[in-house]
């Protein structure tokens, strides 16, 4: 066979179709390539700041691997920065306790913050992104139901005292609840609430 003939058969093998336009990656693949192009260089320099460097490319294969898992859902989740780098953090946290099992004899020091109880500045973030969204949502809806919903929810108002406050009648008073939640749960969810 030629060298000619030989490399011809490759790209045919390797590369998309170009008459019937099939690409041989999938949705969950195309997804996992947009993730490593947006998160691959940040990842890495959290690694290398975490773990020793030799550990930092084997978590880095652990983290998209199980990225690449969750990408196969139906729906695939939103793969933003928080969501990447909890992923990260419980990758550590494996890598972590798997070292301390394993060297139980020896002593292998901790980061403080892994110790802690205190939230991850990734919770933190991520609880500032939803306070934010909900801060929206609430926000974006009709001033009768925002009313209803904030007395019920944040001032702690039973529904007989906002029925009876604002001379509402009380199923009124429920159906404009309910419709706030509903309304609020669909803006949150189009917004990327980042659910836990």
């Amino acid at each position: 066979m030629s060298r000619a003939g030989s490399a011809m058969d490759l790209e045919d093998a390797v590369l998309p179709s170009k008459t019937i336009g099939v690409t041989t990656l999938g949705d969950d693949a195309r997804l996992m390539h947009e993730v490593m192009a947006r998160f691959g260089v940040r990842l890495k320099r959290y690694l290398y700041r975490a773990v020793k460097p030799e550990d930092a490319d084997d978590a880095l294969q652990d983290i998209y691997a199980r990225l690449s898992r969750l990408a196969r859902g139906v729906p695939p989740p939103d793969f933003n920065a928080t969501y990447v780098f909890k992923t990260a953090d419980s990758v550590l946290r494996d890598l972590y306790r798997r070292r301390r099992t394993r060297e139980s004899e020896t002593h292998i020091e901790l980061p403080e913050a892994l110790a802690t109880e205190r939230p991850s500045p990734f919770d933190e973030v991520r609880w500032r992104q939803n306070a934010d969204l909900i801060r929206q949502a609430i926000g974006r809806l009709p001033p009768a139901e925002r009313r209803v919903l904030l007395q019920h929810r944040v001032e702690g108002r039973s529904l007989a005292d906002i029925s009876q406050r604002s001379g509402t009648p009380m199923r009124t008073v429920q159906r404009q609840l309910s419709q706030a939640l509903i309304q609020c749960r669909a803006i949150l969810k189009d917004s990327g609430w980042f659910e836990t």
